[in-house]
């Protein structure tokens, strides 16, 4: 009997991408005159360059050229295999007060549908990706990222879709404690 070749995804199904953002190591800011220390962020893209979902981390205040975030991020996969999901850009900025907040580096993954869905449980475990420098394109650090997808078919992706909404809708005092 011939042995089954395993299906090879080149984007995702319907359902869930669960994105973490670690921490990153040997990234320099480039505070003015030297002085002082970075306080890094995390800025995530992912999907198409005309419907982006963007999310951000938290500055880690004075942590340098190691911040550590420990955030996850979901981000529903709404129309399957689609190209376009396959993109996720990881852009590393230093937070500044006095003047404009200024990219340190970045990391880019383009084939994240092939990379995740080859894993076992579609989980990536915690992996290092190289951070470039914007400018020189030239290796400037690493950032650790996570990736989990959990496929969904119609009925219950629909049921994750309303328990989100009814979790958001609960989370906001009702109308007459906000003075409506």
């Amino acid at each position: 009997m011939p042995k089954k070749k395993p299906v090879k995804y080149t984007s995702f199904p319907r359902g869930v991408l669960r994105l973490g953002v670690g921490c990153a190591r040997g990234i320099r800011g480039d505070e003015l005159l030297g002085l002082g220390r970075s306080d890094p962020y995390a800025k995530i893209t992912f999907g198409s360059p005309e419907n982006p979902l963007e999310c951000t981390t938290k500055a880690d205040k004075n942590a340098g050229s190691t911040p550590y975030w420990g955030e996850w991020f979901t981000m529903p996969i709404t129309v399957p295999n689609v190209v376009e999901n396959n993109n996720v850009v990881i852009q590393i900025y230093n937070e500044n007060h006095l003047r404009s907040d200024n990219q340190i580096g970045y990391s880019r993954i383009t084939n994240l549908g092939e990379l995740v869905m080859g894993c076992e449980k579609y989980s990536t475990g915690e992996v290092w990706h190289i951070v470039y420098d914007p400018g020189t394109q030239l290796p400037r650090g690493e950032i650790m990222l996570s990736f989990r997808f959990e496929p969904m078919g119609d009925v219950e992706f629909e049921k994750w879709v309303t328990d989100q909404v009814t979790a958001l809708t609960f989370q906001q005092p009702p109308a007459q404690i906000r003075g409506a």
